[in-house]
């Protein structure tokens, strides 16, 4: 069931409205592309659109004393597999400049290993420049409770 910046899970109704529409955008696109249930999309969705607006400078968190914080990760600048003609290209988030290699597993162990240490993400493209897989690379498993 896709949701709308009308209707959405109550789980988000805390968020920052900007946040909050990245994470509705973010839930629907994980339910269409990876058939994934409803609460691991929507837990998904509200931790990566907090990075999205912790990248950008923005505030992603509500007000104090309207909901604990409890997504203590941060997030670094993601990575991005793509095609680069004959060629594959790592980008980095915010970057100009991409490093090109020879083929597609060399590109993807380098964004890996990035992501790792820069505690990020890597999306990588098929050929045609469509997603092909998403990965996280956050230490955290579990955030800790804060009061």
């Amino acid at each position: 069931m896709p949701w709308t910046r009308k209707d959405y899970p109550v789980s988000m109704k805390n968020l920052p409205v900007a946040v909050r529409n990245k994470a509705i955008e973010i839930a629907n696109a994980l339910l269409e592309e990876k058939k994934m249930e409803d609460g691991i999309a929507i837990a998904t969705a509200i931790s990566r659109a907090k990075d999205w607006a912790e990248n950008r400078g923005m505030i992603s968190e509500a007000p104090p004393g309207t909901s604990r914080k409890t997504d203590v990760k941060k997030h670094g600048e993601d990575r991005h597999v793509v095609p680069h003609g004959e060629r594959w290209a790592v980008k980095k988030e915010k970057a100009k400049k991409e490093k090109i290699f020879e083929t597609k597993p060399d590109a993807v162990s380098a964004a890996k290993k990035e992501a790792k240490s820069a505690n990020a993400s890597i999306t990588i493209q098929d050929k045609h420049g469509k997603i092909e897989k998403r990965q996280s690379f956050n230490p955290n498993r579990r955030a800790a409770k804060q009061s």
